[in-house]
């Protein structure tokens, strides 16, 4: 029997851990460090979310935590998005970048923390979304900060979808307390997969 390689999933052939090229780039020592060893689920909940609620076609996307970058992708090619991804664990930028290439879609990436964001960079984009990125502790004050600086450079949109860990349920929980304009939407997948969570909605 095939070994299965890859799934297709909201327009994007997305690559396991047997595909060849994959394989071949923890060979050559791109080997996550910080939980980016795969594609979570929970970006499924905003690709789910944005279906029926696009961004316009000039947004200039940053996906914050990006991993392997299929969120990012994903707005890129449904959109036509410009779309930049960042994360702390430069290992995992190879593995954005083979998957951009697998999906005939554009998407940057580079080596930045949560706090390495600054006003002045974060001037350049419309819409910050982020999936899976509110798992310890100390992400719950860095995340909250980072939104205070959105609004300074004039961020439209901020989007970060969890299955409800701790971290997560504490920051929507602060910013729904703190913000204006702060919703929290919950969303149930059958399809592609079994998922469900939340998505933390912030409009500066």
């Amino acid at each position: 029997m095939a070994v299965r390689t890859h799934r297709q999933a909201f327009g994007l052939k997305i690559l396991n851990g047997r595909h060849p090229r994959v394989r071949q780039l923890k060979r050559d020592g791109h080997v996550a460090e910080i939980h980016g060893n795969k594609f979570w689920n929970s970006s499924y909940l905003i690709m789910s979310h944005l279906k029926k609620n696009p961004l316009p076609k000039r947004s200039r996307v940053l996906e914050i935590g990006c991993g392997w970058g299929l969120l990012g992708l994903f707005c890129a090619k449904e959109f036509g998005n410009k779309v930049h991804g960042i994360d702390a664990d430069e290992n995992v930028l190879p593995y954005l970048e083979l998957h951009a290439e697998m999906n005939k879609a554009k998407m940057t990436g580079e080596k930045k923390t949560f706090n390495q964001l600054t006003v002045d960079y974060l001037k350049d984009f419309d819409v910050i979304l982020g999936a899976d990125i509110c798992f310890w502790d100390e992400m719950t004050k860095q995340l909250y900060a980072l939104m205070g600086r959105a609004k300074k450079a004039g961020v439209k949109q901020i989007m970060i979808s969890d299955p409800c860990r701790p971290p997560f349920n504490d920051l929507a929980a602060k910013c729904q307390d703190k913000l204006d304009n702060a919703e929290v939407v919950e969303k149930f997948l059958k399809r592609p997969v079994n998922a469900s969570g939340e998505i933390l909605i912030v409009r500066p």
